[in-house]
This record gives structure tokens, sequence and C-alpha cells, in this order.
């Protein structure tokens, strides 16, 4: 006779949801409060319900994991898979030794689905009493109205390992921040680098919107507890409307903020930068980026520093995007091992 299934809510304690700035107050799977209190664009709004950065997590020694879902919307891009626009993507391990293991991939234009991650049932005794930590990553760019976990009805679930600090990592920028175009949720660069450090990491990246507006920067610097804040939205917008936001949008985190670090990246290099006579453009972005953190350091702002977005994929940058601007795995593998070591001052919080 086969165990019953037993389906659990992950806002339900010992789940563990993160990710999202305003959930414990409003326990939505949201990105920005739902009823924003500052003036931003209608797209970032839309775009907030898209569930990047978020992660579920618990121990268990479940010998069957199934994931039950109901998304907002089906896939629709055809440049990004259906499993990194909507899927699920599980990892198994403790802090910093987290592996791939399975993704739960919807079928094409369904907004619901229901998957087994793993079924030990007919496994050894040593395979079915065996405790896992497990981390579920949300999908990259659709809204999720329901999610639920189901195990064998015998099974324990207990809280994670807690974090090493209740600070978080918080990343505003564009599609490329978003997530656009992992193969599936876990590739994105910022849940790449959220498993090589216990920390909560918060996903800001808004496609083709994140634009350095007032009432965002207004929004975001509301955010408790955080550990840095990592600039990355030059892509998003013009030299000119770059050089009108960029200190603006420091000077008005930091009237809240005053002592946390800052990380400004310049973006990454399109292929077609130098094909189409931008690549002077370009640079002149970059050496903006950089310069302003030259400005500001000498001002007297200890704790802002520069990414050189020029460098993060490396040598073969020119295979590691999906369309000449948004990475690929290989892309986003290469940026969160370029970016790691700038992030090394995390590990040391409490």
């Amino acid at each position: 006779m086969q165990d019953e299934i037993r389906w659990y809510s992950p806002k339900e304690k010992p789940f563990r949801i993160s990710g999202f700035a305003w959930f414990n107050k409003e326990e939505r799977y949201r990105r920005l409060p739902a009823k924003p209190v500052y003036d931003i664009p209608p797209r970032v709004d839309e775009l907030a319900d898209n569930t990047s950065g978020g992660q579920i997590c618990f121990r268990t020694n479940a010998t069957k994991l199934e994931i039950k879902v109901k998304l907002t919307d089906a896939a629709n891009m055809g440049h990004m898979t259906a499993s990194g626009q909507c899927g699920f993507d599980v990892y198994v391990g403790d802090p910093g030794k987290q592996q791939y293991y399975a993704t739960a991939i919807p079928s094409l234009l369904e907004q619901s689905y229901e998957k087994t991650i793993w079924d030990f049932s007919s496994r050894s005794q040593h395979i079915t009493e065996q405790f896992r930590e497990v981390t579920l990553n949300f999908p990259l760019y659709q809204g999720v109205e329901e999610v639920l976990i189901g195990t064998n009805s015998s099974a324990i679930i207990e809280p994670p390992t807690p974090y090493d600090s209740d600070k978080r990592v918080i990343f505003y920028g564009t599609s490329i921040t978003q997530g656009a175009c992992a193969s599936r949720p876990g590739m994105s660069y910022t849940n790449i680098l959220s498993r090589r450090m216990n920390l909560e990491f918060i996903n800001l990246g808004f496609s083709g919107s994140g634009r350095g507006e007032h009432g965002v920067a207004l929004t975001i610097r509301e955010i408790e507890r955080p550990a840095c804040f990592v600039l990355d939205y030059e892509a998003n917008v013009t030299y000119k409307e770059y050089k009108d936001t960029l200190i603006p949008f420091i000077e008005t985190y930091r009237e809240y903020h005053p002592d946390v670090p800052i990380i400004i990246v310049s973006r990454i290099p399109f292929v077609q930068d130098k094909a189409i006579g931008e690549y002077e453009d370009y640079q002149n972005r970059r050496e903006y980026s950089k310069s302003t953190v030259e400005k500001l350091q000498q001002q007297g702002d200890k704790n802002i520093s520069f990414i050189d977005g020029a460098n993060l994929l490396g040598e073969l940058w020119h295979e590691c995007t999906v369309d000449g601007i948004h990475p690929n795995d290989l892309g986003f593998m290469e940026m969160a091992n370029r970016m790691e070591n700038e992030f090394v001052f995390l590990r040391n919080l409490k």
C-alpha cells in the first residue's frame, strides 16, 4: 500500500520563505509591497509579482517529495526556457555544499502543474531514513499564486539551518539581474551567489524597467537589515538617463543607510556593441560608473565600490549569451565566479 501524500503550505513553519522583503507583513510571493507607498512605474509594479530570488528551505527525511504550483501565467518568452520562466528547481545539501538535484518543469501553455521531485520508497533503508536539507528556487519570470509541498505522510519536516546573519543582500537592476535567460531558476547569478553564502538574497531585477526612478529608490531603502546593496541597472537606461539618476539614487539610499556597503556594477559587454558602432557609448557608461564611485570615495564614502562588468563574462564572453545580451547558464556562472570575491566580507557577518 502506497503512503498517502500530505500537502503543506510553505508559508507555515517550519518552512522558511526568503527573498521577499515584505513577506512577513503580507505573506505574498511578491518582491515589492502590494500597495507601494511611493510612486513606482506600473511595469515595475507588475514585474514585482515575478518571483525571482524567492526560496523555500527546510530539512526532511521524506522518501517522496512533490510540488504543486499555480502560476499567474504560462511561459510566454521565445528566448527563455519554460523551466526558467515558470519552474522550480531543487538543491540538496547544507549551506555552501548544495548540489542541484531536479527541476519541476511545467508543460507549455499551462499555468498549473504537479511534479514529483524524488521518490525513494523502493530504495534501501539507508536512503529512506536520511535527512536532507532542501532549497527550492522560485520561478524567475512568472508570478506564483500558490505552491504546496507534498511528502509521504510519515515524513518529518524540520527548519533549515539558520542564516549566519539576519542581514539581507539586495540587488537592483535589469532583466539580467532578474535572471534572463537562465535555463532554470538556480542558474541566475544571484541564486548562484546565494548558494555560496548562508544569507538571504533579495532580487529586485525588473526586466527592461529598472531605471533608477526616485520612487523605486524610496521603496528599496525601506528594506530593513541590508548587508549590502548592489546597483546594476545601467543597461536599462540611456547614458544621459544614467548620469541623471545614479548619484541621486545613491544619495536617496544613503539617507537611510549611511554605512551599508554599496556596490556599483557596470553592465556586461553586449555582443553587438562593436558591430553596430556603440562601443564608445559602452565605454562612456562604464567609465561613468567607475568615476562616480571614485568621486564618492574621495568625498568620504568608504563603503562604496565598483565591479567592472567588462570582465565578468571572461574570455568566452561572446559565447555567454542567448541573444547577444542576456546570459545563458555559462554566462551567469562566469558572472558569479568573478563577482564572488567582491562579497567575501559577507562571510564575517553575524
